[in-house]
C-alpha cells in the first residue's frame, strides 16, 4: 500500500510538473525564440550597411586628450560606392569629400587641401558606412554586449543595443570602443579610446537613409590659391 501511495504521489507530480510546463509553455518559446547574441545585432548591422544607398545625419565629435576638449560638428552625407562628404560647421569651411577613388581633406583657416588616393578595396573613414567598412571593423575586434540587458533604454527613452570592442591586437588606432546601435541597427553613437591616450564621441542624430543625393555633392573643386599636399597618408590604417 504504502509503494502504491508512494507511486501515485509521484504520478501526481509528474502531472503538475507536466501541467506547468504546458501552462508556461509558449512564454518559455517566446523567450527563446527572441534570445538575441552580440553575434546577432553585428550580422545585422551588416547587413543594415550594406544594403544603404544613401545616408545623411547631424554629427558631433567631442574629443578630449591630457585635459584639453576639442568640440566639432557638422553633417555627414554618404552614397553607395564610397562616396562621402563631411562637412564641418564647426570648424567653419573645413570639408572632407571622396568621390571613391580620391579624397581631399580642406582646412580652410590654413587654405591647405590633403589629396589621397583611395585603394579599390578601401576601409578607411570613407568606407565605415558600407559592408567592408564594418567587416573590417569587427573583424579587428573582440566585442560584447556593453551589459546583461539589451537593448537597453537610453536618457531620451530609446532603446539601443550597446556593446564594446576591444582590439584583438595592441596596434595604432582605437584600443578600445563601445557602440550605440537603434533598434534598426544603424549605429547611434561611438566611443573610442585611441593608444595615444585619446578619447574621441561622435553622436549622430537626424539619420536619413535611402534618399536623393546628387554624385556632384562628391566632387571637389581645389580653390585656386590653395596649397596641396599628395598622398599625406603612408596607410589608411
Amino acid at each position: 500500500m504504502i509503494y502504491l501511495r508512494k507511486r501515485k504521489l509521484l504520478f501526481a507530480c509528474i502531472l503538475l510538473v507536466i501541467a506547468i510546463i504546458f501552462s508556461v509553455g509558449d512564454t518559455f518559446a517566446y523567450k527563446v525564440f527572441e534570445f538575441t547574441t552580440v553575434s546577432d545585432i553585428v550580422k545585422k548591422v551588416k547587413k543594415r550597411f550594406s544594403e544603404l544607398d544613401s545616408y545623411q545625419a547631424d554629427f558631433k565629435i567631442v574629443s578630449e586628450k591630457m585635459g584639453n576638449k576639442a568640440n566639432k560638428n557638422g553633417r555627414i552625407y554618404y552614397k553607395a560606392a564610397n562616396k562621402m562628404l563631411i562637412d564641418f560647421a564647426n570648424p567653419p569651411g573645413q570639408r572632407i569629400v571622396s568621390d571613391g577613388k580620391k579624397m581631399w581633406v580642406y582646412i580652410q583657416s590654413m587654405n591647405v587641401v590633403a589629396e589621397q588616393d583611395l585603394k579599390s578595396d578601401s576601409t578607411s573613414i570613407f568606407s565605415a558606412a558600407t559592408s567592408k567598412g564594418m567587416k573590417k571593423l569587427f573583424s579587428k575586434y573582440h566585442y560584447r554586449f556593453a551589459s546583461k540587458s539589451q537593448p537597453e533604454k537610453q536618457p531620451d527613452g530609446s532603446m539601443q543595443y550597446t556593446l564594446y570592442l576591444k582590439q584583438r591586437e595592441s596596434r595604432s588606432g582605437f584600443r578600445n570602443i563601445k557602440l550605440w546601435i537603434s533598434e534598426d541597427f544603424l549605429i547611434k553613437k561611438a566611443y573610442g579610446e585611441s593608444s595615444t591616450g585619446k578619447f574621441i564621441e561622435i553622436t549622430f542624430n537626424n539619420i536619413k537613409t535611402d534618399i536623393v543625393l546628387s554624385g556632384g555633392m562628391f566632387q571637389f573643386d581645389i580653390p585656386s590659391q590653395a596649397k596641396i599636399i599628395r598622398n599625406p597618408m603612408i596607410s589608411e590604417e
